[in-house]
């Protein structure tokens, strides 16, 4: 049966972004086989998504640990990221906790996700990317929301987002469903947005690059850094098993 005429809906997107791929590497210049600690706010939204892309790059949870901490401000995730792991005397960061040898020893990566729209309300966001950076954390923020990198999955240049709940709406209506922060639902979210990461991550490095233009103040709407944590994971397996190509 012939495939309809017109345009293609978001989720069927299938186009090559791969040539479009900014060719710098991700931070901390990732190498095979690195380990990641991933501490994320929220329990539903990143930590599903993450574990969902580590496991179609077929990364072992062990090696790439996702982790969702008993707090939400964004000091406070820092400092939840800190406390699961000591320093030794090289420097690197041993994990806590290790049971043997089926647990990593040693976290090349710590990245650490929030989104903006209420540390930056309340004075919050300033001190957690200090403390980040102290400790050669990698933040990958979104403004306003996690859902703003959602919605690149499906959308060019969605424009200014007013908060959290404007950007949940746009990213329902991209989808063409309700969207909602349900573990449930997120299954059938993922099903639309596997097939365009590769979009995704193209649209989020031209945002990034458009606010460094404008040279728009920080924290610049819409924005996220949560193209280069996905690059960064890529870059941790084989050529065969990546989502990019």
């Amino acid at each position: 049966m012939a495939a309809k005429p017109g345009p293609l809906r978001p989720h069927e997107e299938r186009q090559s972004y791969a040539r479009r791929i900014p060719k710098q590497p991700p931070p901390g210049e990732p190498a095979l086989g690195d380990s990641f600690l991933i501490v994320t706010e929220g329990e539903v939204t990143e930590k599903l998504y993450f574990e969902s892309v580590r496991a179609a790059l077929q990364l072992n949870p062990v090696t790439v640990r996702v982790v969702h901490p008993g707090c939400t401000d964004a000091e406070g995730l820092v400092r939840a990221a800190i406390d699961m792991y000591d320093l030794d005397n090289r420097g690197n960061r041993v994990a806590k906790g290790t049971r043997g040898n089926r647990d990593v020893e040693i976290y090349d990566h710590v990245w650490v996700l929030f989104d903006t729209d209420i540390p930056a309300r309340q004075g919050q966001l300033g001190p957690a990317l200090e403390l980040a950076k102290k400790h050669n954390i990698h933040v990958g923020h979104s403004t306003p929301c996690v859902e703003l990198w959602l919605l690149l999955h499906f959308r060019d240049r969605p424009g200014p987002l007013l908060d959290s709940a404007e950007a949940e709406r746009a990213l329902g209506e991209a989808w063409g469903k309700k969207y909602e922060k349900a573990k449930e639902l997120f299954p059938k979210l993922w099903e639309a947005l596997k097939g365009n990461i590769p979009a995704a991550i193209v649209r989020g490095g031209q945002v990034r690059e458009y606010h460094e233009n404008a040279v728009t103040e920080f924290p610049a709407n819409p924005s996220t850094e949560l193209d280069l944590l996905v690059r960064a994971l890529e870059a941790s397996v084989q050529p065969q098993l990546r989502i990019i190509r």
